[in-house]
């Protein structure tokens, strides 16, 4: 007498999977086509996009004492010193 097992997957009849449509390969297809044009399109125009803007400059704070601008020197972790003539 054959056992049952519960952990077994059932079979399918090659006639049950005729019914069968869709999936990942025809999802996959339908999008192969305008992805190729984007990607010759994008090809195209590469050689004449523009230069990227400049860079901006870094950033340095103004610092004042009764209205007078003070010497600012920045430090190598980022930090900045003014020093005080007094």
């Amino acid at each position: 007498m054959p056992t049952h097992h519960d952990d077994e997957l059932p079979t399918l009849d090659a006639a049950d999977l005729s019914r069968v449509t869709g999936g990942a390969s025809s999802d996959m297809s339908s999008m192969m086509l305008p992805m190729m044009m984007m990607m010759m399109r994008n090809r195209s125009q590469g050689a004449v996009a523009a230069a990227p803007p400049p860079a901006a400059p870094p950033w340095t704070p103004t610092i004042t004492v009764d209205g007078v601008a003070q010497p600012v020197t920045a430090s190598a972790d980022g930090t900045y010193t003014t020093s005080s003539s007094g």
